[in-house]
């Protein structure tokens, strides 16, 4: 393969520290040397571009075909950037490089892979989850997730869990039966979700296993149920019953006949999982359709959803005193004197206005660093049981909640914009997205030295 040239904006990387590949995840192995053309051509490139997205705390990288090029996207906080577009052998070279360092089949590129990469960049560990998918003829669509080894998602207070829903959790699963799910569309954190939920729950007072498979992640006094070869999930669970067991992390409800097998045993046992649904309405319909209204009734016990929005940044937000008829308006308790909002962008021909390298060294000006999660909780009360029972649809089993006060992801929300954590802006971008292009994403300098 041939030398590839290194664009204007790489070298404008030079100073940014270079993250350290460490090597495959999931027991793989790869060979450099094997390779040494492909390293020759990708492996510089695909430093600095990786360097580059952790530098900007990006939690996604994403690289698609667009004409001759590919586009290189950093997700941050939630919001997608065009960090460059690339010549496409350029862009080949890179995307069959990260292959190669995951442990891959680089001479496959017409059926989808994944695998992981442990890397090392600013004295700290990151796993860098790789998927790649075929897009046309040879050319492939290349996506990586980015997860600090160190930031732990699965404990109630490692996510800043709210104490009531905990307790909420905890009233459904204090006779350690039922069912309670997590839902969301897959990459949403649902799997971390559902493993929050499970840790709501005292393994101090109660015998909790897990058969699932979950990685990487490390359950909390969580006991993992015997991989006896030949045991199917029945088996497994009737080992669980006689070793009395009373909770179990299962998973994923991903098919009608596991969730049948689960809800017939969850009158012995309170189980732990995830769903496949955009909110907690849909997942209690596709449960239905799954095993009927009767099982439903009896052993769903509440159901989870979360979504994601960004933490305003300590650093650049602004006080402000708001009026009585907005908090009014948004419910908020009378005696709120202070909100907080992102400071006011200075106008493109301000001279004052700050330069790049004045920007906040947090959050580089967005004003936003990092993201907290609202939730919602579906409560399957005796007036939802009439609903359903009724024949009542989504869009009925959603205005329950509301009557019912059920906690929705709009209300706490509201909380964090008290607390200060976010803004109502953010709300509004969030709950009501504005269609637009996606935004270039502005070359961040090394900051100057003291």
């Amino acid at each position: 393969m041939a030398d590839v040239e290194i664009d204007d904006d790489e070298k404008e990387l030079e100073d940014i520290e270079q993250v350290l590949f460490q090597g495959p995840m999931y027991g793989r192995e790869t060979n450099l040397k094997q390779n040494a053309g492909l390293v020759k051509a990708g492996l510089i490139a695909t430093k600095r571009m990786i360097s580059d997205a952790l530098s900007r705390r990006a939690h996604t990288v994403i690289l698609e075909p667009k004409g001759p090029r590919l586009t290189v996207r950093f997700v941050v906080d939630g919001i997608s950037y065009l960090a460059r577009a690339v010549p496409g052998k350029q862009g080949v070279a890179i995307v069959q490089m990260v292959k190669l360092l995951a442990g891959l089949d680089v001479k496959t590129r017409k059926e989808a892979q994944s695998g992981g990469i442990m890397a090392l960049f600013d004295d700290e560990q990151f796993r860098l989850l790789v998927e790649t998918t075929p897009f046309k003829g040879a050319v492939e669509r290349l996506r990586i997730n980015v997860e600090n080894v160190k930031e732990s998602f699965i404990s109630p207070l490692d996510v800043g869990f709210p104490a009531d829903l905990k307790e909420s959790i905890q009233k459904y699963t204090d006779d350690a039966s039922g069912i309670v799910l997590a839902c969301g569309a897959s990459g949403t954190g649902v799997t971390s979700l559902s493993m929050v939920a499970l840790h709501c729950m005292d393994p101090y007072l109660y015998s909790i296993y897990n058969v699932a498979d979950v990685g990487d992640k490390q359950l909390l006094n969580v006991t993992n149920a015997d991989e006896e070869a030949g045991l199917d999930l029945e088996m497994k669970l009737d080992r669980l019953l006689r070793k009395e067991g009373e909770a179990v992390y299962i998973g994923e409800f991903d098919d009608s006949q596991r969730a049948q097998l689960l809800f017939d045993y969850s009158d012995r046992l309170c189980f732990f999982g995830e769903i496949v649904a955009r909110t907690p309405a849909e997942a209690v319909k596709r449960l239905i359709d799954w095993v009927g209204v009767d099982k439903v009734l009896r052993s769903l016990k509440a159901v989870i959803s979360q979504k994601l929005i960004r933490r305003l940044c300590d650093d650049c937000k602004q006080a402000y005193r708001p009026n009585s008829k907005l908090l009014r308006q948004l419910g908020l308790p009378p005696e709120t004197t202070v909100l907080y909002r992102p400071p006011s962008a200075p106008a493109e021909d301000d001279p004052e206005a700050l330069t790049v390298e004045e920007l906040c060294a947090d959050c580089s000006g967005s004003p936003y660093h990092g993201r907290v999660p609202v939730y919602e909780l579906f409560e399957m009360t005796d007036q939802m049981k009439e609903v359903i029972a009724a024949g009542g649809d989504a869009a009925a089993i959603r205005k329950q909640m509301v009557d019912g006060k059920q906690r929705l992801l709009q209300q706490d929300a509201l909380r964090l914009v008290v607390a200060g954590t976010t803004s109502l802006e953010e709300l509004r971008r969030v709950f009501a997205p504005a269609k637009g292009k996606r935004r270039p994403m502005k070359r961040r300098r090394p900051p100057a030295a003291e």
